[in-house]
């Protein structure tokens, strides 16, 4: 039993580190005001050009649930071989810029992806703060599985899987579409995979 939850936690580990993130552009983004005038006289130019400054880049985030009813499981939870786990990755962009084109990896260790289970949805609003809290999270999880574009075969798609990876957008994969993720929106993917 020790050997076996040895290797369970191996193969977590591996799937948690397993998530890349390629971005043509990064977010968290500050408005910054630009202020004008001529020769000291501030009435005679507006106050114009607020834009938004790129500070730092987004959180990519991976969370795993059981398929039979939805509970989340957390760092170290003991699973036997041949579970079924429901994944989902997703970024909250917070900010009002679109993240455009971006790229995500994820290579599955230890598990065996389901066929056709793969869902992606950028429609959903985005979370009240920079991290989404549990309950947000179990949202953006049920509200995917649902409603979520099913993508599996690397057909021009946003997202494919192939041999056990996951890839999104064309920059991973050349034959996957562009994906973007969306200004004030969660970009989230739904896939299932059998614990080996």
């Amino acid at each position: 039993m020790k050997r076996q939850y040895g290797k369970i936690m191996q193969r977590i580990a591996a799937l948690m580190l397993g998530v890349f993130l390629m971005l043509g552009s990064v977010a968290q983004a500050a408005v910054n005001t630009a202020l004008g005038d001529i020769d000291g006289a501030s009435g005679d130019l507006e106050d114009s050009n607020t834009f938004e400054l790129i500070a730092s880049t987004p959180t990519l985030v991976k969370a795993a649930f059981l398929t039979s009813d939805g509970t989340p499981l957390t760092s170290g939870a003991r699973l036997p071989a041949g579970t079924s786990i429901d994944f989902l990755i997703y970024i909250n962009n917070e900010t009002n810029i679109d993240l455009v084109d971006i790229g995500i990896i994820d290579a599955l260790v230890g598990f065996t992806y389901v066929g056709g289970s793969l869902h992606v949805l950028d429609a959903q609003a985005n979370c009240s703060l920079t991290l989404c809290d549990a309950a947000e999270e179990l949202n953006i999880y049920n509200v995917t599985r649902i409603a979520g574009v099913r993508t599996d075969g690397v057909d021009g798609d946003g997202a494919s899987e192939s041999g056990g990876t996951i890839e999104v957008g064309d920059n991973t994969t050349a034959l996957n579409g562009t994906q973007d993720a969306l200004a004030k929106r969660v970009l989230a993917l739904v896939f299932t995979a059998i614990l080996l």
